[in-house]
């Protein structure tokens, strides 16, 4: 019996740019890390987490992609985030990206982040909002 497979957290779509494009005519691998970072943004901000409105906010601790395949232009990226492990201060976002119209996978890894307030820039606990829908219970203190 196989556990069942979860839905992503959350979809992005995002289009790529001609500037995106490196010499060889994909795009380059930096690009790859900005779509990972517009998709956590729009997801934080989605679910109400209110970073900036609280001096909040999530510092990376590691990313890590691995490139199966190149993109090219045109086309779009489909950028899913999948729940990782949830600590106190820090949560892992699990991701997988293709093109939209194919179901090869062209990268996946994942990003560790550490929740900050931003004045002291000291960790400080995850916010169950976040917590809750990354299914995890909320922090008891």
């Amino acid at each position: 019996m196989s556990a069942a497979v979860k839905p992503p957290l959350y979809v992005s779509n995002i289009p790529v740019r001609w500037g995106d494009m490196d010499t060889n005519q994909h795009v380059n691998n930096i690009r790859y890390y900005q779509y990972l970072e517009e998709a956590r943004i729009e997801w934080l901000d989605g679910i109400g987490a209110q970073r900036r409105q609280v001096g909040q906010g999530l510092v990376l601790l590691s990313c890590t992609h691995h490139f199966l395949k190149p993109v090219d232009h045109p086309s779009t990226v489909v950028v899913e985030l999948h729940a990782g492990e949830v600590g106190r201060t820090s949560l892992t976002l699990k991701h997988k990206m293709y093109v939209q119209g194919d179901t090869a996978l062209v990268g996946h890894g994942e990003v560790k982040m550490v929740w900050i307030d931003v004045a002291s820039q000291r960790p400080i606990p995850v916010p169950d909002k976040v917590r809750v829908t990354m299914g995890f219970a909320p922090l008891v203190v």
